[in-house]
């Protein structure tokens, strides 16, 4: 009764990671990124020259929440609007548990495989990079 669970690897982090650097030299913004694992445990993490020194922390606390749930932060606000108030700030107290864009879960065959953290731009551009990262990421996969 042991589980088995696929999660990204090193090869892919760093195709994922690559996608993301050049998705935020496109936008002209500087980044920190950090691609997890299914587990939500840092693979690979890069800090672009003149970011925030804060968005280390804060994308690897998205791509961990992206992990952990299976869903992108930015979706967080969305799915919290009917909760109850106890359950909203509740898990806005959660340590590490981040509730706005950047963090996109990465799966495949309906399982997530790993996460992506951006943090650093606003949160719509923090998205777009992440994105560019799963769509390498899907697309490596796909070739292999």
């Amino acid at each position: 009764m042991l589980r088995q669970q696929a999660t990204l690897s090193l090869e892919l982090a760093r195709i994922a990671l690559s996608a993301v650097l050049e998705e935020a030299a496109c936008l002209q913004v500087q980044i920190s990124v950090s691609i997890v694992d299914a587990a939500g445990q840092l693979i690979h993490l890069a800090h672009m020259d003149g970011a925030p020194a804060l968005s280390r922390d804060i994308a690897l606390d998205k791509a961990y929440t992206a992990a952990s749930f299976g869903l992108s932060t930015g979706r967080w606000e969305a799915q919290l609007a009917e909760a109850p108030a106890s359950v909203r700030d509740g898990l806005a107290h959660r340590p590490r548990m981040v509730l706005f864009g950047g963090g996109e879960p990465v799966r495949t065959s309906g399982q997530v495989v790993g996460a992506i953290g951006v943090s650093g731009a606003s949160a719509e551009q923090d998205e777009q990079c992440a994105h560019a990262g799963v769509q390498a990421v899907m697309a490596a996969l796909a070739s292999a």
